[in-house]
């Protein structure tokens, strides 16, 4: 054989020499900061970056799992489930919960015991609402009348009737005639203003701007006892009249020298006792509301200054129809801006579908005669998005947030779009998830905006809203789920200037505290699950490796945590290849914690510190070759806590054979 053949055989044969299996290159995949919880792509396209499940998991530092916060009874027990909950700010500084609970309102001070507050009762297992302006506390559920809480009792807005007797006699100069003025009169207290009365008429033989000295119509009726004052309209045509005065008497005389007011004509509605509306808040130093079951396409405004709360036109008050006979229905009311940055009063509504829409309206002032009134003008945001979902609305520090039935949305402006106000879907990582929450149930989602996250109750069955996800602002992601469930959320400070986040449960007679400090939900265990997505230990998918470590790093570790890894083999298919119990040891502490010998440093049991590692490193072993990888940890026990500070795995590259069963056949 030459020498030259022997050459090439030897170039050949190395170049077809099997690859050393083990080789001398590493495989090190690294991930120490997470994203969120991805309910969207297939778990085998989930990075590693991104939880496919988070349960009962939050994110703290740069981007680390860690349990989530425990939960704990606040407060003493109510007489009957809890219909809605509110923080009242009293005017020496100091605050009270209010509850609403068997159709009674009760107070509480720091949690203290409950006392009733009496003036005003409610129907029971009816959603209540509340918001505090002027010193009162408003309280509305669309059902019973409007109340206030002013600190010490309830009082509600009581409606008066329409007056009745109107009749016009004219004067001896004026004989009976062809042309007759027709007229009603409305009452006014307080907060609001009656429908018209019966209509009376008048027939006299010349028009009111032909009249001369003496010539007149004296319109009188029966007085009401709660009347502050009436309001006379009149016209020549039937059913068409306008206002012609504001009165305190019992009585007017019409001798044709006021000039009618066309735009202002009868109320539709009885604005006494107020409107029965659902949604409320403050805009433009108006209280602003809507959601009337009986009259769904309003939404009101009350008068401003000493009239906040009384929604009249004759106080400033009033109304608008968005697009009365639509689709569009006002569902809540909210304060924001315009896209150019104006404060604007923000109405959103629903469709049928679930789309809904945005509207903003504002108030223009118009003077006729001696008569000024407010003018709503409103104005619908292009493309805009809306919901059904009254406690869903949530505003962040820049936008306002809501939710619907096909995701959860905001309201803002955007960048390069100047004075433009938008509306997006923020939810498309979740959508999955969302699109299979229980339909009949979502105008039931409530919401709330704390420590950076918005905390969203959802249903997941027809029970309600039985548990929560986050979007977590800050790190701009979501956290999916835990496994509570709330249908109302408010803070609330104590006279120690401690604020607590409490929710009203679905069921129940006390409230519930959310805490971080709080071990476990109302002191039984809960079960926390991370798992990552399938992830390719090579570029191109289908190469193996051979997997021999996987190390995870843990900060503060306490209780019983559960770690596992699993894979794809070349024979075997995706299994658990390895798991370990992590059972961390830590010390405790605390002077006055027992006596030292025959000395004790305190006369109380004091306060048990835990201590555990800040940076506890564990390994796996797992000499498997493997395709792709995922890892799973959970825990079980009340006193399991952890941060997830990283996970690494080692390994190194193979070269073999695609599996027979990749074989299609």
């Amino acid at each position: 054989m030459q020498v030259g053949e022997l050459e090439r055989m030897i170039i050949f044969f190395m170049i077809n020499l099997p690859q050393n299996k083990t080789g001398n290159k590493k495989i090190h995949i690294e991930q120490t900061t997470y994203k969120g919880t991805n309910k969207l792509l297939n778990e085998a396209r989930i990075g590693l970056d991104e939880a496919l499940t988070s349960k009962n998991l939050i994110l703290v530092g740069d981007g680390q799992w860690k349990p989530r916060w425990g939960t704990a009874y606040y407060g003493a027990s109510l007489s009957d489930t809890i219909d809605g909950a509110a923080e009242y700010v009293k005017s020496d500084g100091t605050t009270e919960i209010i509850a609403i609970a068997g159709g009674v309102a009760y107070k509480s001070t720091d949690g203290g015991a409950w006392s009733s507050i009496s003036g005003a009762t409610f129907t029971a297992d009816v959603q209540c609402y509340f918001m505090q302006i002027t010193g009162y506390l408003y309280i509305a559920n669309g059902t019973d009348s409007l109340a206030r809480y002013n600190g010490t009792v309830l009082s509600t807005y009581n409606s008066i009737n329409a007056p009745t007797g109107l009749s016009g006699v004219k004067s001896s100069t004026l004989s009976a005639g062809s042309t007759i003025y027709y007229a009603q009169v409305t009452a006014l207290n307080e907060i609001g203003e009656t429908t018209g009365s019966t209509e009376a008429s008048c027939a006299v033989n010349e028009a009111r701007d032909a009249w001369t000295s003496g010539d007149k119509i004296t319109w009188s009726w029966t007085a009401l006892s709660n009347a502050q004052r009436y309001q006379l309209y009149i016209s020549d045509e039937e059913g068409d009249e306008t206002l012609l005065t504001s009165t305190t008497a019992a009585s007017f005389v019409d001798d044709g020298s006021l000039e009618l007011n066309p735009y202002v004509i009868p109320p539709e509605d009885n604005t006494t006792s107020a409107p029965k509306f659902k949604s409320m808040c403050v805009s433009g130093n108006r209280i602003w509301a809507t959601n009337n079951d009986d009259d769904m396409y309003k939404v009101y405004f009350s008068g401003t200054g000493q009239f906040i709360g009384v929604f009249s036109d004759f106080y400033g008050g009033g109304w608008i129809n968005l697009e009365k006979g639509g689709r569009e229905i006002p569902q809540a009311v909210v304060h924001y801006q315009s896209g150019q940055g104006e404060g604007r009063l923000t109405t959103l509504c629903k469709t049928p579908e679930g789309k809904g829409a945005v509207w903003q309206i504002q108030i223009t002032s118009a003077t006729v005669g001696s008569t000024t009134f407010s003018v709503p003008s409103a104005q619908k945001v292009v493309g805009s998005f809306g919901t059904e979902s009254l406690l869903g609305v949530v505003q962040t520090t820049n936008d306002i947030m809501f939710p619907n039935r096909r995701g959860w949305f905001n309201l803002g402006p955007r960048q390069n779009y100047f004075g433009i106000l938008r509306t997006e879907e923020i939810s498309a990582k979740i959508r999955p998830y969302w699109n299979s929450l229980e339909g009949s149930k979502i105008p039931g989602i409530c919401s709330y905006f704390y420590d950076a996250k918005v905390f969203i109750s959802v249903p997941t069955s027809t029970a309600g809203n039985t548990r929560i996800i986050i979007l977590d602002t800050e790190r701009g992601c979501w956290i999916v789920e835990w496994t509570i469930g709330a249908k109302q959320f408010f803070e609330s400070t104590d006279t120690n200037g401690d604020t607590h986040l409490l929710y009203v449960p679905l069921t129940g007679t006390k409230l519930i505290k959310i805490a971080e400090n709080i071990q476990g939900d109302l002191g039984v265990a809960f079960t926390t699950d991370y798992t990552s997505g399938r992830y390719p230990l090579d570029k191109l998918w289908k190469e193996f490796a051979r997997v021999d470590k996987v190390f995870i790093k843990l900060g503060a570790p306490r209780g019983v945590l559960n770690f596992e890894v699993s894979g794809s083999e070349k024979r075997g298919g995706f299994r658990g290849i390895t798991s370990a119990t992590i059972s961390p040891e830590y010390s405790l502490s605390g002077f006055g914690y027992d006596p030292m010998g025959s000395v004790q440093l305190g006369d109380s049991a004091g306060t048990v510190s835990l201590f555990s590692d800040s940076a506890d490193i564990r390994y796996v072993a797992v000499r498997k070759k493997l395709r792709d990888v995922q890892f799973r940890l959970t825990t079980s026990t009340i006193d399991s806590d952890y941060v997830l500070l990283g996970i690494i795995l080692e390994g190194r590259p193979l070269k073999v054979n695609s599996p027979r069963a990749w074989k299609a056949v």
